[in-house]
């Protein structure tokens, strides 16, 4: 009788330290994706709180659809009115994918290949075209693609996570 209770105990905490932990994961992963917020100094939090609620009315445009096959998920978004290095530099900054602090600080002109090898990331290889430019990093479990592509005044940045 005592290990059955012991066990039933055991098992609602572990069950509530899940949930608890994917709560707190979506909340975050939701953060990431809002625009930033806007702080007003103190002194002047009267006078600049519509600058504040106007900032919240326009968030940072980025139309997003996930999908999800087999082994592969794809994250796509499109950034109107962007250039491919400032959504790049935005990848990089947001930590949009793994590793994104291993890129190169600018966008290659050129495709050229970076050996890591450390924290299972083998190698990042950049394939430079003329309006696109795909980014793959080659981990030890799997690869892990990043595509900007512009298109017009769009950028459409594709982000591949594919298991070996």
């Amino acid at each position: 009788m005592k290990k059955i209770s012991f066990i039933a105990i055991t098992l609602l905490l572990i069950t509530g330290c899940k949930n608890d932990t994917k709560q707190t994961a979506n909340e975050t992963e939701t953060m990431k994706k809002d625009s930033s917020v806007v702080k007003a100094p103190v002194a002047e939090k009267a006078i600049e709180e519509k600058t504040v609620e106007e900032s919240k009315i326009i968030p940072t445009l980025k139309e997003c659809t996930e999908k999800t096959v087999e082994y592969e998920t794809q994250l796509e978004c499109i950034f109107p009115k962007s250039k491919m290095e400032d959504i790049y530099q935005r990848t990089i900054k947001e930590k949009e994918v793994e590793k994104a602090e291993l890129l190169l600080t600018e966008l290659p002109k050129q495709s050229s290949e970076k050996e890591v090898h450390q924290d299972g990331l083998e190698t990042i290889s950049y394939k430079v075209s003329p309006n696109k430019v795909e980014i793959e990093f080659l981990f030890a479990g799997g690869v892990t693609t990043l595509e900007l592509e512009q298109k017009g005044n769009d950028v459409k940045r594709t982000i591949i996570h594919s298991a070996d």
